[in-house]
């Protein structure tokens, strides 16, 4: 049950009315064709050695395409979205849920960032 004036504003439990929902469902949609590109690389890398799989990460395009799956699909957006919702949820104590939102934001940008810059070092230094 929610007042008249949340109904008036728009505004749903965590007070976000649906951006989360339509952020959560643009990035899906953008990632379906990135991660079908990084299944291909996948298929390519299999059976091949160290040096071969360095060789095709340092291409231009597997390493845009690898990041692009970083920040969009993997990290920074989309799984950070998934769990800030269901915290958002379940979560009921006042002291725990902003220190669990930190904790996951800080957490998937800080695997992001370390992802991203570990296929960026491959690409530049081969």
């Amino acid at each position: 049950m929610r007042s008249g004036l949340a109904r008036a504003r728009g505004l749903g439990a965590a007070g976000s009315r649906t951006e989360t929902f339509w952020r959560q469902r643009v990035t899906s949609v953008l990632g379906l064709p990135l991660v079908l590109g990084l299944l291909i690389v996948f298929w390519k890398l299999a059976g091949t050695d160290y040096a071969s799989a360095r060789l095709l990460i340092a291409n231009p395009v597997v390493a845009v395409l690898m990041v692009m799956v970083i920040v969009i699909v993997n990290f920074a957006v989309h799984m950070r979205l998934g769990a800030q919702v269901v915290i958002e949820d379940y979560v009921h104590r006042p002291v725990l849920k902003p220190l669990l939102l930190m904790i996951n934001t800080g957490t998937a940008f800080g695997a992001a960032i370390v992802a991203a810059l570990a296929v960026i070092r491959i690409s530049a230094f081969g």
